[in-house]
C-alpha cells in the first residue's frame, strides 16, 4: 500500500488515505448542531495543513481549511456533500501526507 499520506478521523472512527467513498460515509454521518466533525490531516507530529467538516444545524455542510504557508483559515459552507467529499479528497491529494 506504500507510505501512508493523510488520515480522516471523527467520532465514529480513522481512516487512513480515505478514498472518496470513505470521506463521504464519515462526512454524510455527522449530526448536524451536535458538535462532530471530521478532521482531514497529514500523518505528521505538527500538521501543516488540515481540513475539518462539520454539519450545521439546516444540513449543509461547513468547511475550513488551513495551511501554515497561506496563513489564516478559509472557511466554506455547502449543501453537496458530493461535491464536498470530491474536492476535499482532490485537496488532500495534492497536498499529501509527509515529505521524506
Amino acid at each position: 500500500m506504500g507510505v501512508r499520506r493523510y488520515r480522516a478521523v471523527s467520532g465514529s472512527g480513522r481512516v487512513d488515505d480515505p478514498s472518496e467513498e470513505a470521506l463521504f460515509r464519515l462526512v454524510s454521518g455527522l449530526d448536524g448542531g451536535r458538535g462532530g466533525f471530521v478532521v482531514l490531516a497529514p500523518e505528521e507530529p505538527d500538521p501543516r495543513w488540515w481540513a475539518a467538516v462539520s454539519r450545521l444545524g439546516d444540513g449543509r455542510y461547513e468547511v475550513v481549511r488551513r495551511e501554515r504557508v497561506r496563513g489564516g483559515p478559509e472557511i466554506s459552507v455547502t449543501g453537496d456533500a458530493h461535491g464536498l467529499v470530491r474536492e476535499l479528497t482532490g485537496w488532500a491529494g495534492v497536498r499529501g501526507g509527509s515529505s521524506g
